[in-house]
C-alpha cells in the first residue's frame, strides 16, 4: 500500500509541476493520525518556496478531488474536466477508492485514513493467501550501502562459522539466528537465496588442541573414544583449553604446536588421522545444532580447501602489481585505497587467512554466481571485510559490489564475559538448555493438562522461541547483554509470549470448528478496526525488515499485533461474532507467518 500511496503522490505533485519528488509514505504509528502519513511537504518546503501547511493543503485538495471523483464514476471512466490533467492508472483509481478521507497537521504532514471496506478487504485477503500472505513475487530490492547492488535477485548468505575444535559459543547463536532469519525474509521477498556456511578447520587453534591430545594423558582421545557426542566435544573443548594454557607459558610446547599445525596442512599421517577423527566430531556436533535451530546449507566451505588455491591467486597478484613484497611477505598495500596494509602470504611462505579468503571468494562466485554475497560476521571484522573485498576486487573485477558484510553484535551474559581459550565459553545449547528448563517450570506451575510428548514439544520450542527471539528484536548490530528470565517470560516482548498468543488464538478456533468466520459488511469497533489495521500492514513490514536486513522490524510488529488481538481477547467475545473469528484467524496466520520468517517454529497448545 505505502509504494501505491507514494506513486498516487507522485502524479498528484507532477501535476503541480513538482518532478521527481519521490514521496516518502510511512505507516502511522498512532490510528488517529491516519493509517499512513507523509512529510513530503516538509521536504519541498525550502525548492518550492512555500510553507510546509501550504503544500500539504494544495496536495489534500488535488487528493480529495481526486478521491471524490473516483467514488462517483466506476474505476474505467475518466476524471471530471477540472482533474482531467492527472492521468490515473487503474491500480492507481484501486488506491483512491481504498481513501476514506485525509488530513493535514501541523507542521505539514498529510495524513491519510483507509476506508473500513478497504481493511476488511485484506482480511480476506489473508484468508485467501494463508501461507503465502506477506510474501512477494517481485523482488524487493535491500540497502547495502552505495557500493554494492542492492536489486541483487540472488544472494549468498555467509553465517554461522564455527571452528571445528572449538565450542560453538551463544555468539555462534546469534550469527546463527540472525543469518536463518535474513535467508527466510530475504526468500519472502522474492529473492533467490543460497545458504553457505564457511568453517575454519585448519589453523594453531586445532594445533594446541592435538598437542595436548597426543602429549597429555587426561587429554588423551582414548578416553572419549565411542562416548555420544557431547561427551567428545566436551572433551575437545579441555584440550583446546589445555593446549591453550601450555602454549602461552611454555617455549617449547610453542615450537611443538607449530610443528603440529605443518604437519596438519601437510597432512603427514602421524597427525592427520588423529586430526580427521577429531574433525568429524566437530562438524557431527554442528549439525546436530543446526537441525535443533531449523538450519540447513547448500554448501559447507571449510578453510582447508582454499590454502593452495588462494595462495595460487596472491602470488599471481604479485606478479600483476596487485600485491607486494614486505618484509619476505606478501601483502595488499591497502593504504593505496585508503585502508591499511594487510598480509596475505607470511614470510613463512603461508596462507593467511586473507589469503585462503581470496581463493573461497573465487569458487564462491564460479559455483553459484550470486549477484551479491552477503557475509554475516561480527564487526571486529569490519576493516578486515574493507582490505579483503579492495583486494578480491582488484584481482577478480567481475566480483566489485558484490560483497556485502552484515554486522551482528556481541552476546554476553549479564554476570560476565566468554571465552574459549580459558574454557569458560558459554556455549550456545547450554543457552538453549537452561531457557528449556525455565519453561518446563512455567508449565507445571500452569497445572495444564499436557501430555509428556506436549511438554518436550512447548519447552523445545518455546526455548529456541526465547533465545532466537531476544536476540532478534534488537537492532543486529547490537550488543546483547542476555537475561534468562526476562526471554522465557509469557509476558511482554518475548518468543513465548508471542507463541502463547498464537495457541491463544489456536484454541478459540478449535472451539469455533463448524462455525463461519468472515467479514462482513457491518462496522468495525474500536478494537477491531484497529486489529484489522495492524494486520494489513504485516506485508509492508516483512519488506522493510527485508530491504533494511533487520528482522527487529518485523519482532516489533508481531509483539504489537499480539498485544491487540489480546486485548480484542479481553474485551469482547470471538465466539458468537464470524467478524472476530475472521480476524482471529487472520491473525494467527499472520502470527504463524511471521515466526517462520524468524525462525520460530508455532505450537498449537501452550
Amino acid at each position: 500500500m505505502k509504494t501505491q500511496l507514494q506513486s498516487v503522490l507522485e502524479t498528484v505533485l507532477l501535476g503541480m509541476g513538482v518532478p521527481d519528488a519521490a514521496p516518502a509514505v510511512m505507516i502511522s504509528e498512532d490510528a488517529r493520525h491516519g493509517d499512513y502519513t507523509t512529510n513530503v511537504a516538509l521536504k519541498l518546503a525550502k525548492p518550492l518556496k512555500k510553507s510546509p501547511m501550504a503544500i500539504a493543503l494544495q496536495v489534500k485538495t488535488i487528493l480529495d478531488e481526486a478521491i471524490s471523483s473516483n467514488k462517483r464514476k466506476s474505476p474505467d471512466q475518466k476524471m471530471r474536466k477540472e482533474d482531467q490533467k492527472y492521468t490515473w492508472s487503474a491500480a492507481q483509481l484501486s488506491i483512491l477508492q481504498d481513501i476514506d478521507k485525509t488530513e493535514v497537521v501541523a507542521p505539514g504532514f498529510l495524513n491519510v485514513f483507509l476506508t473500513e471496506a478497504s481493511l476488511s478487504s485484506r482480511i480476506s485477503q489473508v484468508l485467501k493467501d494463508g501461507e503465502r500472505y506477506g510474501t512477494s513475487q517481485t523482488i524487493v530490492p535491500i540497502d547495502l550501502g552505495g557500493n554494492v547492488d542492492g536489486g541483487a535477485e540472488k544472494i549468498m548468505v555467509e553465517f554461522a562459522h564455527p571452528n571445528t575444535h572449538k565450542a560453538f559459543h551463544i555468539g555462534h547463536l546469534r550469527n546463527i539466528t540472525t543469518g536463518e532469519s535474513l535467508v527466510r525474509l530475504l526468500e519472502a521477498t522474492g529473492h533467490e537465496v543460497i545458504r553457505v556456511n564457511y568453517q575454519g578447520d585448519v589453523g594453531m587453534h586445532i594445533a594446541k588442541c592435538l598437542w595436548a591430545m597426543t602429549h597429555l594423558p587426561e587429554c588423551d582421545p582414548g578416553l572419549v573414544r565411542g562416548k555420544e557426542i557431547h561427551k567428545r566435544v566436551e572433551f575437545l573443548g579441555k584440550a583446546y583449553a589445555a593446549g591453550s594454557t601450555r602454549y602461552e607459558t611454555d617455549e617449547a610446547v610453542k615450537k611443538q604446536t607449530g610443528e603440529i599445525n605443518k604437519q596438519i596442512y601437510a597432512k603427514e599421517p602421524v597427525i592427520y588421522p588423529l586430526y580427521q577423527e577429531t574433525r568429524a566430531w566437530s562438524l557431527e556436533y554442528f549439525e546436530g545444532i543446526y537441525k535443533r535451530v531449523g538450519t540447513h546449507y547448500d554448501r559447507f566451505y571449510f578453510e582447508s580447501e582454499f590454502y593452495e588455491l588462494g595462495k595460487k591467486y596472491v602470488e599471481e597478484g604479485l606478479n600483476k602489481g596487485i600485491f607486494e613484497k614486505s618484509d619476505g611477505a606478501i601483502i595488499f598495500p591497502g593504504e593505496k585505497y585508503g585502508l591499511h596494509n594487510r598480509v596475505f602470504i607470511t614470510k613463512e611462505d603461508n596462507a593467511t587467512y586473507e589469503g585462503k579468503e581470496i581463493g573461497l571468494g573465487r569458487v564462491q562466485f564460479d559455483e553459484y554466481h550470486p549477484d551479491v554475497i552477503i557475509h554475516v560476521v561480527g564487526p571486529e571484522q569490519a576493516g578486515y571485510f574493507q582490505v579483503l573485498f579492495a583486494a578480491l576486487a582488484q584481482i577478480f573485477p567481475d566480483t566489485k559490489g558484490k560483497e556485502y558484510h552484515k554486522v551482528y553484535g556481541w552476546v554476553k551474559l549479564k554476570h560476565g564475559k566468554m571465552s574459549s581459550r580459558t574454557g569458560q565459553v558459554v556455549l550456545g545449547e547450554w543457552l538453549l538448555d537452561e531457557a528449556k528448563k525455565s519453561i518446563y517450570e512455567i508449565l507445571k506451575q500452569s497445572k495444564s493438562n499436557y501430555t509428556k510428548e506436549e511438554q518436550e514439544d512447548i519447552a523445545e520450542k518455546g526455548a529456541i522461541a526465547a533465545v532466537k527471539y531476544a536476540f532478534l528484536r534488537v537492532g543486529t548490530d547490537q550488543e546483547i547483554a542476555f537475561d534468562l528470565k526476562e526471554s522465557v517470560s509469557f509476558d511482554g516482548d518475548s518468543g513465548p509470549y508471542l507463541l502463547y498468543t498464537y495457541a491463544r488464538s489456536q484454541s478459540v478456533l478449535r472451539k469455533a470448528e463448524g462455525t463461519e468466520a468472515h467479514i462482513g459488511s457491518g462496522q468495525l469497533n474500536a478494537e477491531e478496526r484497529a486489529l484489522a489495521r495492524f494486520i494489513s500492514f504485516y506485508p509492508e513490514i516483512v519488506s522493510d525488515a527485508a530491504h533494511t536486513l533487520s528482522p527487529s522490524l518485523l519482532c516489533s510488529y508481531l509483539f504489537k499485533l499480539a498485544a491487540l488481538f489480546n486485548l480484542l481477547y479481553q474485551k469482547h467475545p470471538i465466539l458468537n461474532s464470524p467478524q472476530r473469528l475472521a480476524l482471529t484467524t487472520a491473525v494467527a496466520q499472520v502470527l504463524k507467518n511471521g515466526l517462520f520468517l524468524l525462525g520460530i517454529s508455532s505450537v498449537e497448545r501452550m
